[in-house]
């Protein structure tokens, strides 16, 4: 599965923390995003979704990969030894009890709660990010000129009436909320490599934490995460100078927010989370 949202995220070192939320219409689109009223539906795609919902407990910078052991080869398959590496990494922002926030709408939000800090001075060619694994989702998709709408489990409906937010808790980034029944084809990791708009790469981790550590969670312990690790190399690396003052992360969930998944043609079977990716700058 590929993994696969713009809005505006700024974090002020030793200030308060504001979350601003602007829609962008101009995304170059995605190899995987879903075409416009197509007169059927054969392959997962990705939308904009109405509304997408994570709860925020850490972001930070980091001078090596906390997820080098994780890659993807040409075919798409991910490998990974279920290893989180902080080591090299200083955190901008931290809230244990998580800060609930929504990419998507265009609204302003001020992340509540938490402390926000500032990395030491240097160049950090990764970034990372600690989020529950649990997604709020709301979309809608017309296909052969009907309107589909997600409701409750992602599930969707051909009735206005039912269109509903859901949550969806992610244990299996290819079967989302259900563990694969065979334990060798499950996905607890996911990699994919941006080369337009916004370019680099973006890794994700299923986790849980005990005391305070993120441990990578094993096909075998499929259903047991409890959070997501996220991290972004953009290819320019992030760069803290002694005259900093703050940095600004931008995450796009345009057509890659939430997933379309088929069944038989042209029907919608239902709606799924998709990944964020986001972009950085100094001020």
């Amino acid at each position: 599965m590929n993994f696969l949202h713009k809005n505006f995220f700024k974090i002020t070192f030793g200030l308060g923390s504001l979350l601003i939320i602007s829609s962008t219409t101009n995304q170059e689109a995605n190899a995987n995003t879903c075409a416009d009223n197509p007169n059927s539906l054969n392959n997962s795609c990705y939308i904009t979704p109405a509304t997408y919902k994570i709860t925020v407990y850490e972001m930070g910078l980091c001078t090596s990969d906390p997820l080098a052991s994780t890659s993807i080869d040409e075919n798409g398959d991910v490998t990974t030894d279920y290893v989180i590496d902080e080591s090299s990494c200083s955190p901008t922002y931290t809230n244990e009890n998580g800060s609930l926030v929504n990419l998507a709408g265009g609204s302003s939000q001020t992340l509540t709660g938490g402390t926000n800090l500032r990395p030491p001075t240097g160049s950090y060619p990764h970034a990372y990010i600690k989020i529950k694994n649990v997604f709020g989702l709301k979309g809608t998709y017309k296909v052969n000129d009907v309107q589909y709408y997600s409701k409750a489990n992602g599930a969707q409906d051909t009735s206005a009436s039912n269109y509903a937010e859901w949550n969806e808790t992610l244990v299996d980034f290819d079967k989302g909320s259900e563990c694969e029944p065979v334990e060798g084809n499950r996905l607890m990791a996911a990699s994919e490599t941006f080369n337009t708009g916004v370019t680099g790469t973006m890794k994700a981790m299923l986790a849980s934490v005990s005391g305070g550590t993120y441990s990578g969670t094993t096909q075998a312990n499929c259903g047991d995460s409890t959070r997501l690790f996220g991290v972004f190399s953009p290819t320019e690396a992030v760069k803290i100078s002694d005259d900093t003052n703050g940095l600004e992360v931008s995450f796009t969930i345009t057509n890659r927010g939430m997933s379309v998944i088929p069944q038989n043609a042209p029907a919608v079977l239902k709606f799924g989370s998709g990944p964020f990716s986001p972009s950085f700058a100094t001020f």
